[in-house]
């Protein structure tokens, strides 16, 4: 029996009928569930504009755009000029774009024109992941992961940086236009000319100057020429660049991101707010009538952000941001009272009211210790007055969330296994390290798209395993929303 040939390709084959182009992909590729979902989408309600009849070649439909962006951050390309040639290099997606082949200026046009309107598909997988029960509804994960901005970190200016070439394109520009003046004094043109590289030097110092006028609005030390809404922050571990602040509130269930936002801030404070009410925003009346607990870590814990948050009506379990070391007489285990007015020591002592204060435009409660027979008066402080405590309006909220947390633990911990592999997926899975568009508004965009996209690969994964298991399974899901 002589051996069997080798599996090899035939160049020279030819089909009887040539193959239908539904038949190119398989029933269940990411790129036919991709395909139900935009066009179950109503694209003029999301904001993306229709194109109007003009002369000359027809423009490209924008459900084709958008399928060819999804895709791409889907399988990782997000490149403008490398989607253009996978319009031709990768099969699923030539059979997503029926054999249209866009060219990388209308790719980009497309994600110019609509920013706005990708921010609001990241809202349709929300809607879509609600009403297929991907999103449980009971408990959610907020955090922030810093990203690099698109501009180069080695071109940014530091304030002193900024003063010294300021002091120094004064002095140069000083002599220089004396010069010209001395040279033009016995001409009869009409007005001394400028010689070259001066008006170059003139809108350096004016960048310069709007560069310091906005350091000094925002109280920064440093500023970007090229990208000047980026803010210098902690990008990874002992790295400082300038870059963009990722914000996400991510459901336990699955996973799915049901909030997202990108800010200029470097730090968490401020956030926890404004991200809970877009979650609830985006995950309508069921949401709001489920009313889920939020976790976070202590980044968000700034009294007056919980105090808001708790009288939102949010339930949230963050470990109150603390300014000092904890030790038997730190200041959070001294307890206030609302009914009583009154503040207590951990040895049991009540403290005597004060009177009031304003700070930070609040009203703040003062209480002292006069109990000068203390035994361990020298270990509680050092002011010979007595210990001082300081009631915020928000105090109570603290002291409440401290007591809920030294009851759950366990529960608060279930934290970075929510929301952390989410970031980890797109750093390390996705290799997004960086933006690649310029711009806080860009920069929003992108964050939605990259979300929307987590979005998707969980919804997906629960089409193909059988939701349906049929080729219109997409569709159902989709036509829920």
């Amino acid at each position: 029996m002589g051996m069997a040939s080798p599996i090899a390709p035939d160049y020279g084959q030819q089909f009887l009928l040539p193959p239908a182009l539904e038949d190119w992909v398989g029933a269940d590729h990411p790129a036919r569930f991709l395909r139900e979902f935009v066009d179950q989408l109503d694209l003029p309600a999301l904001g993306i504009a229709m194109p109007a009849g003009i002369d000359g070649r027809p423009a490209y439909a924008p459900s084709l755009l958008l399928k060819i962006w999804l895709y791409g951050y889907f399988q990782r390309i997000r490149s403008t000029r490398k989607l253009e040639a996978a319009c031709k290099d990768h099969l699923p997606l030539i059979w997503l774009t029926g054999l249209i082949s866009p060219d990388h200026n209308s790719l980009w046009r497309f994600w110019r024109d609509n920013k706005s309107a990708l921010r609001q598909v990241f809202k349709q997988t929300v809607h879509v992941a609600v009403n297929t029960g991907a999103v449980g509804l009971a408990l959610q994960a907020l955090d922030g992961t810093k990203i690099q901005a698109a501009a180069s970190g080695y071109s940014g200016w530091t304030k002193e940086h900024m003063e010294k070439l300021l002091a120094a394109l004064d002095s140069a520009l000083d002599q220089t236009e004396l010069k010209v003046v001395e040279e033009n004094n016995d001409q009869a043109a009409p007005g001394p000319s400028l010689p070259a590289g001066l008006a170059q030097r003139q809108a350096l110092r004016e960048e310069i100057k709007k560069g310091l006028a906005q350091l000094a609005a925002d109280g920064r030390q440093h500023y970007h020429p090229v990208e000047p809404e980026a803010r210098r922050m902690k990008t990874g571990p002992g790295v400082k660049s300038f870059g963009y602040n990722a914000q996400a509130v991510a459901d336990a269930k699955e996973g799915v991101i049901v909030a997202c936002q990108a800010t200029r801030q470097e730090n968490d404070g401020g956030q926890l707010q404004p991200m809970l009410e877009q979650a609830q925003e985006n995950l309508g009346p069921v949401g709001l009538g489920a009313n889920p607990l939020n976790v976070a870590d202590a980044g968000y814990g700034a009294g007056a952000d919980l105090q808001a948050a708790v009288e939102q009506g949010q339930r949230v379990l963050v470990p109150p941001h603390e300014n000092s070391a904890d030790h038997r007489y730190a200041t959070r285990h001294f307890h206030y009272d609302a009914l009583q007015h009154t503040v207590v020591c951990p040895e049991g002592r009540t403290l005597d009211h004060e009177g009031q204060t304003t700070k930070a435009k609040v009203t703040v409660q003062r209480f002292r210790c006069h109990h000068r027979d203390c035994p361990v008066r020298d270990q509680c402080t050092r002011d010979r007055k007595g210990r001082q405590i300081e009631v915020w309006p928000h105090t109570p909220v603290v002291q409440t969330l401290r007591q809920h947390l030294a009851h759950q633990v366990a529960l608060y911990g279930r934290r970075k296994t929510i929301i952390e592999p989410r970031f980890a997926q797109l750093k390390e899975h996705d290799g997004f390290r960086r933006w690649t568009v310029w711009g806080l508004e860009a920069v929003r965009a992108q964050w939605a798209l990259l979300c929307a996209t987590l979005n998707l690969r969980i919804l997906y994964r629960r089409w193909r395993a059988g939701l349906g298991g049929q080729a219109n399974a997409a569709s159902t899901l989709v036509a829920a929303a």
